[in-house]
């Protein structure tokens, strides 16, 4: 923990020994060896723990969380997992070895690990958060502990209710209102295949289209087709890549969703027709609340449908939200979801917006309390019940219909969704983001773990408001964040019109040209980037990876917090305190150590380095042993993409290997390069090669790297001399 940085309030939370449980409540605890039939291939071993309670009651199936249904067959009684009911909350505690370091949890600001945390699973709308906040916009109730020798287990409790997870210095309690719920605990060798294991229970992250993985550009609100066209213009006019326009509430007529004010975009199909051919598409914002008035047709077909969420008398429960008062729809009945699926792929039809932006959703309502719907509101599907019980995961289904109206407009296209709340398993439906932050130097060193915490939840593809949403930042913490944006799964530049203006250029030429040197490196990454994406999607491992991924074992490294892995092969290490021109770096122990990244020269070997990080690049290296593959300097995905720029690191072999996962290839192609003799060796392996030109660097034949070029067959040598 940084020096001056205070401490979350529930830190400190005492071992289980402290925290007794009383059995009475639970007549009953059956543990079953676990299969999952997802599509996930992984190593682990599951066991779910089922509690019965002393009334008979057993958690409900099918599951709101898991994403398919587990195969059960009964085992032994395990001595580490114990549940209590007492009337109100069901708890359960998993015991852990005492060397165990926890991660997870989700949405939280705070370094990386979960030790000594209280995490509140309440999705709540938490502007100007900070780590004193007790509970953001997600609920993951999920845990990572990471075992001696680098064994690692996952904790997950099947339960959507509202909850708190005390991660305790030899376990974890987690315990959740009403009852009972089941508890998984996934065993493996390593925590890549936790990872494995998780994706097969709670569904594979979705593949963002490639498009969604440049960067985009955002403001609460570009208030007029005018200003979008104006905006479109300066992105292209200063060589800002850059591949998305977003549009936020000001868009619509009176804030109320499915619109568009008729005097300020007045011709929305033209718009977005302009900005695509100029290479941008456009992502709207779609809020929940739907005005309760009867001149707006959403609401009128609502009503007709009874698809809102309803007060004990069977009304619409009424909130006020941007368009004044609301209702809002009952997303846990398959009818309204199907209902506004159709009204989505309508809006996206008419329109030509290319994604959509779910905010608002926990449901955030203004001016009560609880910023939220009554708790005493019913929902009608999944079994019926307060708003209590569904009130996490709102997002989630929310995201689920707005996702498959998005398919139904354009079913040859992956879509695209960006939500603000969810649940553990809403990878399935929507990328997220870390909510609204702040224009201070402790958000940018926060978001690093939390977007590191939510891809060990099962969400890699996250990102944050760059450069802050509230406030004012200054130059140099304004390029910081968008060195961190040319590596960030997703990355939106975004502030709220309170705020000075945050476009690339706002800062002078100076900052102009890091920013756009960050966000071309960022395109030339996107034949990585989207690597990793595919690898996300088939097997659930995250883009953003923990430095003790690269040696669970290594106890030095579950305490890296300012670092990361891009993939196994890159490692970020971000600048994230003002002043500094240079760092120290943990690095993972590898066999040929580490080399800059991508000019090469002298590995790095030692366990840590100083390096110079002066304002416009943040340090990043490449393992020995890998391949990296760049494109070619672009302004986005549409413009031609004719260069793969090889970067071979060969490790002390003369060996570099890697894969590449390209669009309309079934499977990623293997890399391979080879020093022979007075020859170096090329190879391509993998069905869909389609050869484009090649340049081929190779770092570790001498001070400097070598450099070939040809028209990348799928083998081909080069010689040294």
């Amino acid at each position: 923990m940084s020096a001056g940085r205070r401490r979350h309030a529930s830190a400190g939370v005492p071992p289980l020994e402290a925290l007794p449980l009383d059995a009475a409540g639970v007549a009953a605890v059956r543990f079953s060896r676990a299969t999952t039939t997802g599509s996930v291939r992984h190593c682990a071993r599951v066991t779910t723990c089922t509690p019965t309670l002393a009334d008979g009651r057993t958690p409900a199936r099918p599951s709101p969380v898991l994403a398919h249904a587990l195969e059960l067959e009964e085992t032994g009684p395990r001595a580490d997992v114990r549940f209590e009911f007492d009337g109100h909350t069901t708890r359960a505690q998993v015991e852990l070895p005492a060397a165990a370091a926890l991660f997870g949890a989700g949405e939280w600001a705070g370094g990386l690990r979960t030790d000594g945390r209280l995490v509140l699973f309440w999705n709540t709308d938490a502007w100007c958060y900070d780590d004193a906040t007790p509970a953001l916009y997600q609920s993951h109730p999920y845990v990572l502990a990471l075992l001696e020798g680098g064994r690692a287990r996952g904790i997950l409790a099947d339960c959507c209710a509202r909850g708190t997870l005390a991660a305790s210095p030899d376990g974890v309690e987690l315990a959740f209102e009403g009852g009972p719920f089941e508890v998984h605990l996934i065993e493996a060798d390593s925590p890549q295949e936790v990872q494995r294991a998780l994706a097969a229970i709670v569904g594979r992250p979705a593949l963002p289209p490639l498009w969604a993985l440049g960067y985009h550009q955002s403001r609460y609100s570009y208030e007029s087709a005018d200003e979008v066209r104006a905006l479109a213009r300066r992105l292209r006019a200063e060589r800002v890549p850059c591949d998305a326009v977003w549009l936020d509430i000001d868009y619509m007529d009176r804030f109320r969703s499915f619109t568009w004010d008729p005097e300020r975009f007045p011709d929305p199909r033209a718009l977005t027709a302009e900005l695509r051919a100029a290479g941008l598409r456009t992502v709207a914002i779609l809020d929940p609340g739907i005005a309760a008035a009867a001149d707006d047709p959403t609401y009128a077909s609502g009503l007709a449908g009874e698809h809102f969420v309803e007060d004990a008398s069977g009304r619409p429960v009424r909130g006020r939200v941007w368009p004044g008062l609301c209702a809002f729809p009952d997303f846990t009945r398959s009818q309204t979801r199907a209902w506004w699926a159709g009204r989505v792929a309508r809006f996206v039809a008419e329109s030509g917006v290319a994604g959509l932006w779910n905010d608002m959703n926990e449901p955030s309502v203004f001016r009560t309390p609880t910023r939220t719907l009554p708790e005493s509101a019913r929902h009608r599907g999944m079994g019926g019940g307060s708003h209590a019980r569904f009130h996490n995961l709102y997002g989630q289904l929310m995201t689920e219909a707005t996702r498959a109206g998005l398919a139904a407009a354009a079913p040859d296209e992956r879509p695209f969704v960006l939500t603000r709340s969810t649940h553990l398993a809403g990878a399935r439906f929507a990328a997220t983001w870390t909510g609204d932050n702040q224009s201070r130097w402790e958000d940018l060193a926060w978001a690093v773990p939390m977007i590191l915490r939510l891809g060990l939840c099962g969400q890699p593809f996250a990102g944050a408001d760059l450069g802050g949403f509230l406030g004012a930042p200054s130059e140099e913490l304004f390029v910081r964040w968008y060195e961190l944006a040319a590596f960030m799964p997703f990355a939106r530049g975004h502030a709220e019109k309170e705020s000075p203006r945050q476009e690339p250029w706002s800062f002078g030429a100076k900052a102009l040209a890091h920013v756009r040197a960050a966000l071309s490196l960022r395109m030339r990454l996107l034949p990585a980037l989207f690597t990793l994406a595919r690898e996300a999607h088939a097997e659930g491992l995250p883009l953003w990876r923990p430095a003790f991924f690269a040696d669970p074992a290594d106890a030095r490294l579950r305490e890296v917090e300012d670092a990361f892995l891009l993939g196994d092969d890159l490692y970020v290490a971000p600048v994230l305190h003002p002043g500094a021109t240079e760092r120290d770096v943990v690095l993972p122990r590898s066999p040929g150590g580490w080399l800059p990244f991508p000019e090469g020269g002298a590995a790095h070997v030692a366990d840590a380095v100083r390096v110079p990080a002066p304002l416009g690049r943040a340090p990043l290296f490449a393992r020995a042993g890998s391949i990296t593959v760049l494109g070619a300097e672009r302004m986005h995905v549409g413009e031609p993409d004719e260069l793969r720029e090889w970067h071979a690191f060969l490790d002390p072999a003369g060996r570099a290997r890697g894969t590449l996962a390209e669009e309309g290839i079934a499977s990623p192609l293997e890399l391979e390069v080879v020093r022979e003799a007075d020859e170096v060796v090329a190879s391509v392996h993998g069905r869909g090669h389609a050869p484009r030109k090649r340049r081929l660097i190779v770092h570790g034949l001498g001070e400097a790297p070598r450099v070939f070029e040809d028209d990348g067959a799928a083998s081909a040598r080069f010689r040294l001399v």
